[in-house]
């Protein structure tokens, strides 16, 4: 399977789960109000007085813990106070069309199918195109029969048919990479080579923050981003990216596939062009790992080792004769033991399967859910030096 991705969305329940943070967001009505002036405009939009000394408070509101609110309340059957935190967060984030998707589906079980209509046809706006859910989704049979209803299920699939149908279509593209040397690197030396592959809705800064120099130090470090920015989550600070284009079906994974693997082995080589390489080292975090694992099966002759952290070995994207082609390769794999987000069992499976084709597999567990601990990174950092040429 792929970890913690969004390949194989089941649209039946977009209500999802998302990490909330460690502060509690403010209600719905501290959303809409104005800040320090206490007045706001005919439109109910907040006045900012941009000298008040809490005219900036909003900014560290944490949006994710509405959806957090908003789904749980979903799930409870609850859907009107669902639809108060969707809305609060929809004030500030107006253009998430998964949230504007949820906030219909409340509104028809609460009967309002004027309400869910016109939600629904401003995540159609925002480019949300998909009449068969409308057919399928049972939180709209409350309202399945009303006829505003009807004509909207009609505009979307007249609407369908004029787009198309999406396909997945190879093109190229300049990405971003992070890149660090080793402290003190003595010129024309050669070093390890570690390139960090975030999980998905990661980014290179914050796999860099995890690839610290305490931890690797003598090696050079990279970080490149996903091809595909997750724009949904927009409402969690920076940019967010995955290794696979999110929504293709199975079917279409053969054509999305090899072109994540090429862009990795491309900054292999780009690294390797202006500064001397000894070993390369692929380290991959959730969805990372999917990513780490295709593309070393693909050239193991390039790759000395894969770091699998909290992910799956993607089976159904690897032949045996890959598997038994790039059993040279190390492996070592490490998992939280209360990681509920993939789980230990998971990793177990790749370890077990990997050692039944002859790999060599060092598996570590730790204290701890769906992270890179620094203390975990620093004995991936030990266990690259145990055996790396140096």
């Amino acid at each position: 399977m792929r970890t913690s991705s969004f390949r194989k969305p089941d649209w039946s329940a977009v209500v999802w789960t998302l990490s909330a943070g460690i502060v509690v967001a403010v209600a719905a009505i501290a959303l809409v109000a104005s800040v320090d002036s206490g007045q706001a405009d005919r439109s109910g939009k907040p006045d900012f007085d941009p000298r008040a000394r809490d005219a900036r408070r909003f900014l560290t509101d944490n949006l994710g813990d509405l959806l957090e609110r908003g789904s749980a309340a979903y799930r409870k059957g609850d859907y009107e106070t669902a639809a108060r935190d969707y809305l609060a967060y929809l004030y500030r984030n107006t253009h998430d069309t998964r949230v504007l998707y949820n906030l219909a589906r409340c509104y028809s079980r609460m009967g309002n199918a004027e309400a869910a209509v016109e939600v629904l046809s401003r995540a159609v706006e925002g480019g949300f195109v998909h009449p068969e859910f409308l057919e399928s989704d049972e939180d709209f049979k409350p309202i399945r029969e009303t006829r505003v209803f009807k004509d909207h299920q009609k505009q979307v699939a007249a609407l369908g048919d004029r787009l198309g149908h999406t396909i997945p279509v190879v093109g190229p593209r300049v990405h971003r990479c992070r890149l660090r040397l080793p402290s003190a690197a003595v010129t024309g030396k050669a070093y390890p080579l570690v390139v960090g592959l975030h999980g998905n809705g990661g980014n290179a800064e914050e796999m860099m923050q995890s690839l610290t120099p305490e931890a690797f130090p003598g090696m050079i470090c990279a970080a490149p981003e996903g091809a595909y920015s997750r724009d949904d989550l927009s409402f969690q600070p920076g940019p967010h990216f995955s290794w696979y284009m999110p929504g293709v079906d199975r079917a279409s994974w053969p054509i999305v596939d090899p072109p994540t693997a090429d862009y990795i082995l491309a900054v292999v080589e780009e690294v390797s062009k202006t500064h001397p390489v000894s070993d390369v080292i692929l380290l991959g975090f959730s969805q990372g790992v999917s990513a780490a694992y295709l593309t070393a099966l693909k050239r193991p002759e390039r790759f000395n080792a894969v770091v699998a952290f909290a992910g799956s070995l993607p089976r159904e994207s690897i032949t045996p004769e890959q598997l038994k082609a790039g059993n040279r390769l190390r492996i070592m794999i490490a998992c939280g033991i209360n990681d509920a987000q993939v789980g230990l069992q998971r990793s177990e499976q790749a370890r077990d399967l990997l050692r039944e084709a002859g790999y060599r597999v060092q598996f570590e567990t730790f204290e701890g859910g769906h992270t890179l601990p620094p203390d975990m990174m620093r004995r991936t950092g030990q266990w690259i030096r145990s055996w790396s040429k140096r």
